[in-house]
């Protein structure tokens, strides 16, 4: 008995003790590239909307970065998928040659709203140098329905229209009943 509580106390001391520190992931300060969506801070508005997102690339070592590749990114929040940016004519990077040392550009990304939904959009860095990948912080988009239909218009069609058609029927079969009777 004495042993193990020999050895349970020796584990216990060992593990409080042990302080050692994992790093899981780089922390965002000691990334390559940083990027930032300087505007728009939110979009809400109709289909058919064009915009230009507005982007800061950074480069945060002390050496140039080449072949540098920044692009829109999008995800439909209501249907929880990625977005195809082909039908938003937003699936173009734009290409930068070299970002020398502590250098900010900045980017316009051209894009056109055309679907209803609710989206995150934030914009995307990488390097063919580095395997490192950077997204920004996303910026909300509400793309509206264009429709403006009268929910009491709505109600009485739904209601009357079975009626209608179902009297337009019993209708059209009374009269041809009675025409083929009488002759």
């Amino acid at each position: 008995m004495k042993r193990l509580i020999l050895v349970f106390s020796i584990v216990t001391i060992l593990i409080t003790t042990n302080h050692s520190t994992v790093f899981a992931q780089t922390n965002a300060v000691d990334k390559k590239i940083s990027l930032t969506i300087l505007s728009p801070d939110k979009v809400k508005d109709y289909p058919g909307r064009e915009e230009t997102i507005k982007v800061r690339v950074t480069n945060n070592t002390d050496k140039d970065i080449h072949d540098v590749l920044v692009y829109i990114t999008m995800a439909d929040i209501k249907k929880n998928m990625t977005v195809n940016l082909e039908d938003y004519s937003a699936d173009k990077p734009v290409f930068i040659n070299t970002l020398k040392v502590n250098e900010s550009k900045t980017i316009e990304l051209p894009i056109r709203f055309v679907y209803t939904s609710d989206y995150y959009l934030y914009t995307t860095v990488t390097s063919k140098e580095y395997k490192e990948i950077v997204s920004s912080d996303a910026i909300p988009v509400e793309i509206l329905g264009n429709t403006k239909i009268d929910k009491s218009k709505v109600i009485s069609v739904v209601i009357f229209e079975p009626f209608v058609l179902i009297g337009g029927i019993m209708l059209i079969s009374l009269r041809r009943r009675y025409k083929y009777k009488v002759v």
